[in-house]
């Protein structure tokens, strides 16, 4: 029983040396990182954080464009971006204005800190000006004034005035007990005192 019990124990301190030897392999393998990241937090203009806000991070000098929707406290993480310089721009749907900042150097295992807020909206005054209705809706009257110009150019059957009424809004014909009669904005022709 023995024999097995140092057996058994060889095996361990062999798996431990390997352990120790793999060890240094591993940490030269994290050192040799060939990326940065950009992190920060987006705010409103009263320093509250914006959630949902679009962030587009592009990488200047190849074109390499990223976008990120910050959480629900404003905050955004890009990770694995090439070395190099970034623009990082901020937009949403709550503000009219994006902000952005250039020129943002990211280097081997660097992690740079951006933080972002939006500038208040500024409103333009606003005039209110009365102006007559279009339609005065107490008056129950209608009027149309037909020009010479359109008395004389249509062609008239008969020469009835009557059928030049028909050119005004609101005016029909329609059947009544005695024959045809002028409808006038939907009344019966009775009602019509010409």
């Amino acid at each position: 029983m023995s024999a097995r019990f140092h057996f058994g124990r060889a095996i361990g301190l062999g798996a431990l040396a390997a352990t120790f030897v793999m060890m240094p392999a591993t940490l030269a393998a994290q050192s040799q990182a060939t990326t940065g990241v950009i992190r920060g937090t987006i705010t409103d203009p009263n320093g509250q954080p914006v959630a949902a806000a679009q962030i587009a991070v592009r990488h200047v000098e190849t074109g390499l464009e990223r976008t990120l929707v910050t959480g629900r406290t404003g905050r955004y993480a890009a990770p694995l971006l090439p070395v190099g310089t970034y623009t990082v721009t901020a937009t949403s749907l709550n503000f009219l204005e994006p902000v952005s900042r250039a020129g943002i150097p990211v280097r081997l295992g660097q992690s740079v800190t951006v933080d972002l807020s939006f500038r208040p909206i500024e409103l333009a005054g606003i005039t209110v000006a009365g102006v007559a209705p279009l339609v005065d809706v107490t008056d129950v009257t209608s009027s149309t004034r037909i020009s010479k110009e359109v008395l004389e150019g249509l062609p008239n059957n008969g020469r009835n005035y009557l059928e030049l009424t028909k050119l005004t809004p609101g005016v029909g014909v329609v059947q009544g007990p005695d024959g045809d009669e002028l409808t006038i904005s939907g009344q019966r022709g009775i009602f019509n005192n010409v």
